[in-house]
Formats: C-alpha cells, sequence, structure tokens
C-alpha cells in the first residue's frame, strides 16, 4: 500500500542534496512553493513543484509522484509541458520586477524550478490595516506595469495579479511571482490554458476569464486584474466583482483620492475588454505623473487673494492649502529667527530702532498667523463644498435613471401604439378590399 503524502517534508533534499527543503511556503491548484536552501552558497531559495491538484499523488516514502487515474495523464502531461516552457520563458525576461528563476531539472516524476527567494513580505501584508498612500501605491503599480510589459512582450499572460502574488525584494522593490496558470496568447498551440483548471481570483478577473473563454484572453485581461489591484491599495478594500462592475458600475472614489489615478482604476476595470487600455503602454499613460505637484483648482484662493493658475485639480486645492501652510510655517520659524538674531545682534545700536524693528517682525508674525487662519477656514469651507458636491452628483444620478425609466416607459408604449395602428390598419385595408369585392358583386348582378 502507498503511503500518501501531498507535500516533501521538511530536512528532505532535491539533486543528490544540492538543495534541501525547509517547509512549505504555498500550494495551489498548479503547484507547491517549497523554502529551502541551496546547500552550495548556504543560501535560501524559493522552489516551485508541479503538482497538479486533484490529478497527482505523492508516495511519502519515496517522494514520487504519480497520476493514479489513468484519464487524467494526458492532461497531466501537457501541463507538465506547459510548466517547464513557462519557467525557461520567465527566466529569459531579465526583469528587475520579476521572480528571478535560476534552476529548473526533472526528479520525483515531475519537474521543479529554483527562484531567488524574497523576504520582504507580501504587498497582501502591507494593506491589512487599511489602504497605503496614494503615491506609494502609484509606484507600486508603475512596477508590477514594468513587469507586465516584459511579459507580454515576450507572448505571455500572467492571469493572477493580485496583492498576494506581489513580494519585495531585499531592496524594497516590489516583484511579480507566480505564473502557475499564466498562458501564452495569440498561439494556436496553447489550446489547454490552466487558469481553467485552478479557477481565479474573485474580485480581480475580468468577465472573460470568469466565463472560461480562452480565446478572449488578451494583454488587456491582465490590466484589468492591474487596475482591480490598484483599487485594493487606495481603497482598502478587495474590489467587487467583474458582474457587480458590469451592473452597478464602480462605487465612487474615496474622498482626496487623485482624479487621474481613480480614472485610471475605472478605465482598467471596465467590464467590456475593449472599452479598457489595450496594451500597458496605454494604462501607463492614464497615471498620474506626480502626486506631490498635482495641479490646483484655477478658484483656489492664496495667501495674497491672487488665483493659482492651473487645470482644474479633483482634490479641491488640496494641496495649495496644505504647500502654503507649510510655507507659512516656514516664513513663521524664519522670522523668528530673524527676530532673535536683531535682538542679539543689535544690541550695542540705539534700543529704539531695535525696538522698531523687532515691532514689525512682530507684526508681520500676526499677519501670518492671521492668513494661516484664513486659509484653514478656506479648507473647511472647500470640504464642506466637495460633500455638497457629491450629494448633487448623486440626485443628479438618480433623476438620470429615472428619465432612463420613464423614457423605456414611454418607448414601450409608443412601440405598443405603433403595432396597434398597423393592426388596424390591416383590417381598413381588409373592409377596404371586402367592400370592393362586394360592389363588383352587385354590379355583376344587376
Amino acid at each position: 500500500m502507498i503511503n500518501e503524502s501531498s507535500n516533501l517534508q521538511a530536512g528532505g533534499s532535491l539533486q543528490g542534496g544540492k538543495y534541501r527543503i525547509t517547509r512549505v511556503l504555498g500550494q495551489g491548484g498548479f503547484g507547491i512553493t517549497y523554502l529551502a536552501v541551496q546547500t552550495g552558497l548556504a543560501m535560501q531559495v524559493a522552489i516551485k513543484e508541479f503538482f497538479l491538484k486533484g490529478s497527482c499523488k505523492r508516495d511519502s516514502t519515496t517522494s514520487r509522484v504519480s497520476v493514479p487515474v489513468s484519464d487524467n495523464a494526458e492532461l497531466v502531461s501537457k501541463c507538465l509541458k506547459k510548466f517547464k516552457s513557462e519557467a525557461r520563458k520567465i527566466a529569459s525576461l531579465n526583469n528587475d520586477h520579476i521572480v528571478s528563476i535560476i534552476d529548473i531539472f526533472d526528479e520525483n516524476g515531475t519537474s521543479y524550478y529554483v527562484m531567488k527567494y524574497l523576504d520582504g513580505g507580501s504587498l497582501a501584508d502591507r494593506i491589512k490595516s487599511g489602504p497605503m498612500p496614494e503615491e506609494e501605491a502609484v509606484g507600486i503599480i508603475r512596477d508590477i506595469a514594468d513587469a507586465l510589459k516584459a511579459v507580454h512582450a515576450a507572448g505571455l499572460l500572467h492571469l493572477d495579479i493580485k496583492p498576494a502574488n506581489i513580494l519585495f525584494d531585499e531592496h524594497g522593490r516590489a516583484v511579480l511571482i507566480d505564473f502557475g496558470v499564466s498562458k501564452y496568447f495569440d498561439s494556436p498551440q496553447d489550446t489547454t490554458s490552466t487558469s481553467t483548471l485552478v479557477g481565479f481570483s474573485r474580485g480581480f478577473a475580468p468577465l472573460e476569464q470568469i466565463n472560461a473563454t480562452a480565446s478572449a484572453l488578451t494583454p488587456a485581461t491582465d490590466i484589468y486584474a492591474l487596475g482591480a489591484t490598484f483599487f485594493n491599495l487606495v481603497v482598502g478594500a478587495t474590489p467587487p466583482d467583474a458582474s457587480s462592475v458590469m451592473e452597478t458600475g464602480l462605487p465612487e472614489a474615496p474622498y482626496g483620492i487623485n482624479s487621474d489615478t481613480w480614472n485610471s482604476i475605472a478605465r482598467a476595470m471596465q467590464p467590456r475588454r475593449k472599452d479598457r487600455p489595450q496594451s500597458i503602454e496605454d494604462f501607463l499613460g492614464l497615471l498620474p505623473m506626480d502626486l506631490s505637484l498635482e495641479p490646483i483648482d484655477e478658484s483656489t484662493i492664496v495667501t495674497t487673494g491672487a488665483k493659482v493658475s492651473g487645470r482644474k485639480s479633483h482634490g479641491m486645492g488640496r494641496y495649495a492649502v496644505i504647500l502654503s501652510s507649510a510655507f507659512l510655517l516656514g516664513a513663521l520659524v524664519l522670522y523668528g529667527i530673524t527676530a532673535f538674531k536683531l535682538r542679539t545682534n543689535d544690541a550695542q545700536k540705539p534700543e529704539a530702532e531695535t525696538t522698531e524693528k523687532v515691532e514689525k517682525l512682530d507684526q508681520q508674525v500676526k499677519d501670518l498667523t492671521r492668513d494661516n487662519a484664513n486659509l484653514k477656514k478656506q479648507l473647511d469651507d472647500a470640504k464642506s463644498q466637495a460633500s455638497s458636491n457629491s450629494q448633487s452628483s448623486n440626485s443628479l444620478k438618480r433623476q438620470v435613471e429615472e428619465l432612463k425609466t420613464q423614457n423605456a416607459t414611454l418607448t414601450t408604449k409608443v412601440s405598443t401604439l405603433e403595432k396597434n395602428n398597423a393592426d388596424l390598419q390591416k383590417q381598413v385595408n381588409s373592409y377596404k378590399s371586402d367592400a370592393e369585392r362586394w360592389r363588383r358583386q352587385m354590379e355583376m348582378n344587376n
């Protein structure tokens, strides 16, 4: 009788002792990932083992993997071939934001590939306590977009972009991992998608992937998942399912989110594939360039009472208020230091002259303090206006929906009337025909 085990045991070895297993890092439908030590260099590595869940079995005594049901043998063989092919392709990508594959080999009746171990934690761990700062989120999304650009250029789709599959290396760089469900696109040879075997991640997969339409998968499929990941980072919640997005759209943007940020998320998460950016370059063109220098509203008033030029910002001029307050604070400190120096350096000057300078500086400090208070009031007014605008927007949306409903009802009534009119016209034509036939009959009788 075979003693079965789902994974290799800690302390076991591969390649004649070259690698020693430490523990299991994770297991999915397509394989098992282990933390191991490359004994020659005493270096930690991650090893991915091909093990198709539900089809493969392991003998715990010999560690050998087999396919006990012969009907599954062909499927397992195809997936194993894909596993090795994709590993070699990923190894050739050489991108700082894609996990590095450093070895591949066959053993125990299956295949393995060895990766650089990333010990900086996952993106999913970083957002457990809530959303991350928007600027940091944009940087991470740019890193993963750079990775996907290389993946797509190689003819591959990742098909499982989500925070749990993004780790950080020792330099703090975001790195894309887990290509277990990846697939070649536009390839007549790649007719079996492993993604249909292991499912998909709710909230991160578009409709064409949920419906398992392999021929419909394109780079826009990964772009949807990238947008959903972006949503997860800035909102701090799992994105709604693609079916919900199709029916009701995305929720309103949280207060304070940059308009370009939310637009890039909304465009990437369009339910219809053709409405999304079709390439990573298109998606990157939607991202905000510099959140710290976000253009501000022309109606925003600063301390001089002048208007600040620039295009209208979604942020209600919040950066103008913050930056102006920071400048005021710096000015207060500068004037304080200057006043102190004047009191010290002018000790030998006539007392009246020194006192006059200090009084002027004190007055300027008072003016700046008053202006700072005015700016705070402007910020409160801006927040109140934003809340009012949001309520007005919701009211308009409801009115639009009501008008749509009324229009649909009227359209139905018009269609009904047109049909009734057509029926009546047929009857009139029939009566005319009968009358003409009777008239001819009477003429013949006479």
